[in-house]
């Protein structure tokens, strides 16, 4: 397993001088897509859901106060696999053109973010660590094929205890298909639950 300063040095060797909290969101994403990808986490490091997206303490505490992260002292990115620099070259070509507050976006409509927050407000503090299984099951289906989506999302209803129709499970396969936009298919179900 990678020591998250050697990830931050080898995100920062791929973007150059980012804001802190870039960086952050890019540890996030490079942890979430190595667990979906390989199963098992890039780093230790807790990462906790924080107000503004998911946050890596160990780090953040590193780069308290500054404004402009040039280059990760701590860190050494050649001390990571061939493996682990390929999840982390991949979130930096995939991230590193959106801004840090679209990050903070894309980060607050996630699973994983919001899992950790349960019904907590978005401006409440919170230090509830985000779940490695949230984040492999979020980011796999993001990859998966139709069936195998589909597959996920109604074993993960069952798992909290609800039963997905079938009627909901041909509209989701529809959707797969191409041959209902999503926009249609949630109309399509309001409509239903008006009858």
């Amino acid at each position: 397993m990678a020591d998250v300063h050697d990830v931050a040095a080898a995100v920062l060797d791929g973007t150059g001088p980012e804001s802190p909290m870039k960086l952050q969101k890019l540890l996030y994403y490079a942890q979430a897509w190595y667990l979906a990808e390989h199963g098992e986490p890039l780093f230790d490091a807790r990462i906790e859901a924080w107000r503004r997206g998911p946050v890596v303490p160990d780090v953040y505490y590193r780069h308290q106060g500054q404004s402009e992260i040039c280059a990760w002292e701590e860190g050494d990115p050649h001390r990571l696999t061939d493996r682990e620099r390929a999840v982390v070259g991949s979130v930096v070509e995939r991230y590193a053109h959106f801004s840090r507050h679209e990050l903070s976006d894309m980060a607050h409509d996630e699973e994983p973010w919001r899992a950790a927050r349960g019904e907590l407000a978005e401006s409440e503090p919170s230090s509830a660590p985000l779940s490695h299984e949230v984040m492999a099951r979020y980011f796999r289906r993001l990859t998966s094929g139709g069936e195998e989506a589909i597959a996920e999302a109604v074993g993960s209803a069952r798992l909290e205890g609800l039963d997905v129709p079938d009627d909901v499970v041909a509209t989701m396969r529809a959707v797969a298909a191409g041959e209902l936009t999503a926009d249609e298919a949630i109309a399509r179900e309001i409509e239903a639950l008006r009858r």
